[in-house]
């Protein structure tokens, strides 16, 4: 398996794109890339205040941080403002307590974690900077502060800075004019009206702890016309950039998130190379000029800010009347999915490069998140081919290139449905904003809308299902096969036994044509699942991809499943549309055991050799060597002249039956054999040829040597087993 060329930084934010990450990520991904870091950022792209049902499955992209290949961990605390997100987030990373862990932010109890150590800027520090400003530039004596929440102590922190200044100035600390607020543009307007009404005494300046509730205090004043700065200095604090909507132009104070992004990403590697996260001293911020002060505004940071506003006009416009949305909703396959989103890439700001990495089984209403991720490029011109990956194994991601770069990883999901991710790839530290949201939300709605189309059409064919039968296949459905079960009683010398047959894995069909020719495979899959039960044994097709059989045999449950396959494999349909790995057969003996007691067991069985399979299919060359063992068990005869078959793959004969055997756990030879061997099954079971006949038609020409190999093979004779498992 491949490995990722250079260490991965693995940073988890909560809303990404909003100016507070973006500053502190700018510093991160910088750093990173200077020292050959590659980083990948984890986070949810819409409001982590809301606890809506709906978007609570977007979390899921923070599991990512479980990989293996992620080398150290840089969490943004301050942005997880949820308390549920927050316990989440804490459980995840006590998995990776080996692995170097920065915290950014104020200290937060709940990811106090063994190795993890917590960085900051200094709040007391930044309003000691502001007071101090506003006494020696501006001669203010007389100084209200409007902090945050009574009871967070970053509320104090400020209000400490702030009575520090006073003290080093000789001015004398007045608690009354220290006034408690919500860190929102309520508290602002509040305290604006209390002054204007006279309520409260209009002090020279008052120093909001954050640009919220500044903004809200400038509505106020500007609504009763209160000259700021002539009768009253406004100032704030976290410069969210957002001041060019509001007058006069705020002064405020910009935190240095960036230098402490880049403090964060030197001690990881300091640690990484040293053992030790080395010394920290806290970044100073800086004020940034404005009018609501008598300095007035800084004529070149202004104009710096109305190029980054009108470039995000042009983008919200671009977003709003582009096709996009249309484009993705007419798709009816993946490609075509793929090739919208193509069309429409640039879209997304600076973007080199965004893959659409979706779970195997994502158009599954049925979904259980497969560990396996099918991937593809989405840019015109780069490889759009797919490929599969592990969900942790991010080398096939990040390899390709020579550069280290940042990778977003956002969730697509649907309501309670987690599609996957987007992966964008970018070479500068500046990336996504609050654009971003449209453009993802867009996709996630479409592919939903993808999903649908298959369903639907594939529900069409099944309507008017009774409470008991499957419309499709005229069997019983899960209701049906249950009340049979209760009241089935085996015949003498005979048990019960349940077989689960799940078909159609890792199906990535969902075009309207692909439908119809999966309908057609499963209802050949079905004729299969119908010789196998004959006349006496009872079948259902319970989902889409789902057919238990109840049977009664006096061979064991491995002998029953063991048959069923050998079945379906002779089916040319379903084999031609779907192979020999995409399905998995299971057994369990009744034994008094309830319906949903034995169904569970086949379930859980059934999940294993699923997951087995899924490891599989990420091994090199799986696609080659599956096409040729589907080859060898749909024409067993073919087996008898192995160099021809050799000669299909490119390799060595050495390293092909290495990689074979690595593929399938079974030799190339030994399959030679069990495809002959499964086809002789199937005439046993389903006809009533003589063993002679069965040998030839298996492609034997001597039927003693049949009789010993297929001894061998299954552990009886060919009538022996005729007798056990024919109905």
């Amino acid at each position: 398996m491949l490995r990722p060329v250079r260490p991965i930084l693995g940073v988890m934010a909560a809303e990404a794109n909003s100016i507070e990450q973006r500053q502190i990520l700018e510093g991160i991904i910088g750093q990173a890339q200077q020292l050959g870091y590659d980083t990948a950022v984890f986070s949810n792209v819409f409001n982590p205040n809301v606890l809506d049902e709906a978007l609570l499955c977007e979390n899921n992209i923070y599991n990512y941080i479980l990989s293996d290949d992620i080398s150290a961990i840089i969490l943004i605390a301050e942005s997880f403002v949820n308390e549920t997100l927050r316990q989440k987030i804490a459980e995840l990373l006590k998995q990776r307590k080996r692995v170097p862990m920065i915290v950014v932010g104020t200290y937060q109890e709940v990811f106090d974690l063994p190795g993890a150590r917590f960085i900051n800027t200094n709040d007391k520090n930044d309003f000691v900077d502001i007071t101090t400003h506003l006494i020696e530039v501006h001669g203010c004596t007389d100084i209200d502060i409007l902090t945050g929440h009574d009871h967070i102590e970053v509320s104090h922190l400020r209000a400490d800075g702030y009575k520090q200044a006073l003290r080093e100035h000789g001015i004398p600390v007045d608690e009354s004019k220290i006034r408690f607020g919500d860190f929102w543009m309520i508290s602002g307007k509040d305290l604006a009206q209390k002054y204007i009404s006279g309520e409260e005494h209009m002090p020279q300046a008052v120093i909001c702890a954050n640009d919220y509730m500044a903004y809200g205090m400038l509505d106020e004043f500007a609504r009763n016309n209160i000259s700021v700065p002539d009768q009253i200095i406004v100032t704030g604090y976290e410069y969210i950039d957002r001041r060019t909507l509001y007058t006069p132009l705020l002064t405020t104070y910009r935190r240095s998130r960036s230098a402490l992004g880049r403090a964060a990403v030197r001690m990881i590697h300091d640690k990484l190379n040293t053992g030790d996260f080395g010394d920290f001293s806290p970044p100073n911020g800086s004020i940034v000029l404005g009018d609501s002060c008598p300095c007035g505004r800084c004529r070149e940071q202004y104009l710096k800010e109305l190029d980054a506003l009108k470039f995000k006009i042009d983008y919200q416009a671009w977003n709003l009347f582009s096709s996009l949305d249309q484009d993705l909703t007419n798709s009816r396959n993946l490609d075509e999915f793929a090739q919208a989103l193509g069309k429409n890439h640039w879209l997304v700001r600076d973007a080199k490069s965004i893959f659409i990495c979706l779970n195997a089984d994502w158009y599954d209403s049925e979904m259980h998140n497969s560990d396996n991720m099918v991937c593809r490029e989405i840019v015109p011109w780069l490889s759009n081919d797919t490929f599969e990956m592990s969900r942790y194994d991010f080398s096939l991601l990040f390899s390709n290139y020579d550069e280290p770069a940042a990778y977003y990883f956002a969730p697509l999901f649907f309501s309670e449905k987690y599609f996957g991710s987007a992966v964008i790839r970018y070479d500068v530290p500046d990336t996504y904003d609050d654009i971003f949201r449209n453009w993802i939300k867009t996709v996630c709605n479409s592919l939903e809308f993808l999903r649908m189309k298959n369903d639907i059409q594939y529900l069409s064919q099944c309507q008017n299902l009774s409470s008991q039968r499957d419309t499709l296949t005229g069997m019983y459905n899960d209701n049906g096969m249950e009340k049979a079960y209760r009241s089935a009683s085996p015949r003498s010398g005979k048990e019960l036994c349940l077989v689960m047959l799940k078909i159609c894995l890792f199906d990535e069909t969902v075009s309207e044509i692909e439908s119809d020719h999966r309908i057609n495979a499963v209802l050949d899959a079905a004729k299969a699942v119908g010789k196998f039960c004959g006349n006496h044994d009872i079948s259902a097709m319970i989902n889409p991809n789902t057919f238990v059989c109840l049977v009664q045999s006096s061979a064991g449950p491995e002998l029953i499943a063991d048959c069923l396959s050998s079945i379906l494999i002779q089916h040319r349909k379903y084999m031609d549309s779907f192979g020999i790995g995409s399905f998995v057969c299971t057994a369990e003996k009744c034994e008094g055991q309830s319906y949903r007691e034995v169904l569970g067991k086949c379930s859980e069985e059934a999940e294993k050799l699923v997951l087995d399979l899924s490891g599989r299919r990420l091994l090199n060359h799986y696609r080659e060597m599956s096409e040729m063992r589907d080859y060898i068990f749909m024409d067993p005869s073919a087996t008898f002249d192995t160099s021809s078959l050799h000669e299909r793959f490119s390799g060595s004969t050495g390293y092909f039956r290495s990689v074979y055997k690595q593929c399938f756990g079974s030799s190339f030879h030994k399959d030679c054999i069990n495809a002959r061997i499964a086809k002789a099954k199937y005439q046993l079971v389903t006809s009533t040829m003589s063993i002679m006949e069965i040998s030839e038609k298996c492609g034997y020409l001597d039927s003693k040597y049949f009789l010993r190999q297929f001894n061998s093979a299954v552990g009886m004779t060919p009538v022996k087993y005729r007798s056990l498992l024919k109905s």
